[in-house]
C-alpha cells in the first residue's frame, strides 16, 4: 500500500517519468531502472507474493488501496507548507 500511495504522489507531482534506483549501489548490487513510479511500486507489491508474505488478493487490494491514499492526499489543499 505504501508503496503504490508514493507512486501516485510522487506522480502527481513530477510528472510520468522513469526512474533509476540506486538505493543498494555501495552495497555492490546494481541500479534497477523502471518506467514509471508505478512500475516500481508494482514490482515491490509483487514482491511480497514472491517472498509468501501475502497473498495475491491482498497486494491487489492493497495497491488499490494505495492509488486512493495518494489520490487523496493530492486533492488536499496544503496552505502553510514550508
Amino acid at each position: 500500500m505504501q508503496s503504490a500511495a508514493a507512486a501516485r504522489v510522487l506522480t502527481g507531482l513530477l510528472g510520468e517519468t522513469a526512474i533509476t534506483d540506486r538505493t543498494h549501489e555501495e552495497r555492490g548490487l546494481g541500479t534497477r531502472s523502471f518506467p514509471s513510479f508505478a512500475a516500481a511500486a508494482d514490482e515491490a507489491a509483487i514482491s511480497r507474493l514472491y517472498g509468501g508474505i501475502h497473498f495475491r488478493s491482498a497486494i491487489d487490494r492493497g495497491l488499490e488501496q494505495g492509488r486512493a491514499v495518494g489520490d487523496a492526499v493530492l486533492a488536499l489543499e496544503l496552505t502553510g507548507a514550508r
